[in-house]
């Protein structure tokens, strides 16, 4: 799915929002509830605005990581390597990965962890060759280990 294709589908839930109505009561006395439309379309709605921007960042950063992690000697490639291993296979990641980063490198990892929160796809399928590129990175931190 490209940029194009998640804009479509960020703009189509917009839409869907924008149509939705509340509506109370019971039996006869259904009724549209225009303030509570008004709340529940403002929550919606800043809640798409921030998951569709929380996955465009983070798509964006994720590249960046994974463009380090295929250099040959970039400054913590392990760390990066075990950040990006951690978001492609669901695992544990050590919290310490975090802590003494080159300021980019750390806001990079933040923001592919707020995509990972908010965002609704997976996150290394959507960068171009994403898992082929994740598993040669790992691959190569783990036979350097060996």
């Amino acid at each position: 799915m490209g940029r194009a294709e998640r804009q479509r589908r960020h703009d189509a839930s917009m839409e869907r929002i924008q149509r939705m109505q509340r509506v109370v009561g019971q039996g006869d006395r259904l009724r549209v509830d225009h303030e509570g439309t008004v709340l529940e379309r403002a929550r919606l709605m800043m809640e798409e605005i921030r998951s569709h921007e929380a996955t465009e960042l983070g798509l964006a950063a994720f590249d960046r990581l994974l463009r380090l992690a295929e250099e040959r000697d970039p400054r913590y490639h392990r760390d990066i390597v075990c950040f990006l291993a951690a978001i492609w296979n669901n695992q544990s990641l050590p919290l310490v990965t975090l802590r003494g980063l080159d300021q980019a490198v750390g806001d990079d990892m933040v923001a592919v962890l707020d995509a990972f929160r908010y965002g609704r796809i997976n996150l290394a399928e959507q960068v171009e060759g994403g898992p082929s590129r994740v598993v040669r990175a790992v691959r190569r931190v783990t036979l350097a280990k060996a």
